[in-house]
């Protein structure tokens, strides 16, 4: 009985403690300064080429993605907070291109270059 009471024990701790972890993981609303703060964060990787992929946006946010290593980060930034000079229509779509063009965080989400 007790080992029994042990195992759930532990059962419900790890499953906890993987909730946690996946929703840090997961974040999706950022701030600008949560975003140029991840993106000088991920310069110490080899494969981290230091853009955000800019997917468009809605009435609300301004959608990007980027891909760290085996990571993909997806970030929503409000509209109210980010004015970029090049808006585009965010589509949520499964086939086509991810984004429109690259935009450098840490330099004021200025366009890198179009999507290839």
């Amino acid at each position: 009985m007790q080992r029994s009471i042990l195992l759930f024990t532990f059962f419900i701790c790890t499953v906890s403690f993987s909730s946690a972890q996946s929703n840090i993981l997961r974040k999706t609303e950022w701030t600008v300064e949560e975003t140029k703060q991840w993106a000088e964060s991920q310069k110490k990787f080899p494969t981290w080429n230091g853009a955000l992929l800019y997917q468009g946006s809605d009435s609300v946010h301004h959608h990007f993605i980027s891909r760290v290593m085996d990571e993909w980060v997806f970030f929503q930034i409000k509209k109210e907070e980010l004015k970029l000079i090049e808006e585009k229509p965010y589509k949520q779509t499964s086939s086509g291109p991810l984004g429109y063009y690259y935009v450098d965080a840490t330099n004021n989400f200025i366009k890198t270059k179009d999507i290839d």
